[in-house]
């Protein structure tokens, strides 16, 4: 399994997302962040996906991980390997403003009013709860269209 991140950065009863403007997950809301590599933390590689999508400072300190979770996909392209464990985080400090770059557009949502029916099917299932200030460790399965969960497993923990 690869190891990939996400990160949300909460502020004033807002998350911030930002739209996929390219590559896995294009059109889409999501959390920012991205792949692990060879040699790197998973909070190393956050800090690192954070500034080069949104051009914005995080200190490990302030990362605070309230999820994993496993994807695996039944369909793939050949010669692809999508399956990925991914470490979630929130960060509710932070240094710079959020900018668009190349690949995601940053919009600030209230908490209450998340595009849920933009973003990946699984995310309907966990992101309320970490919202609500829970932690999880789920599994999630794609079909072969790539987009609808056909297995799930989601649990709320105390810690990882």
């Amino acid at each position: 399994m690869h190891h990939a991140n996400l990160c949300y950065l909460l502020k004033e009863n807002k998350i911030l997302l930002g739209l996929k403007k390219r590559g896995f997950g294009e059109g889409r809301w999501n959390g920012y962040g991205g792949k692990v590599k060879e040699g790197e933390s998973v909070e190393d590689a956050l800090i690192r996906e954070v500034a080069e999508e949104m051009d914005v400072s995080i200190k490990k300190n302030h990362l605070e991980k309230v999820g994993v979770i496993d994807f695996f996909f039944t369909n793939a392209p050949e010669g692809k390997d999508w399956d990925q464990t991914v470490h979630v985080f929130v960060v509710k400090k932070w240094d710079g403003e959020p900018v668009e770059t190349e690949e995601m557009k940053p919009k600030w949502f209230e908490l209450g009013k998340v595009p849920i029916n933009k973003m990946w099917a699984d995310d309907p299932h966990w992101l309320p709860l970490v919202l609500n200030g829970k932690k999880v460790r789920a599994e999630f399965t794609f079909g072969k269209d790539n987009e609808s969960v056909i297995k799930k497993n989601v649990n709320v923990v105390n810690d990882f």
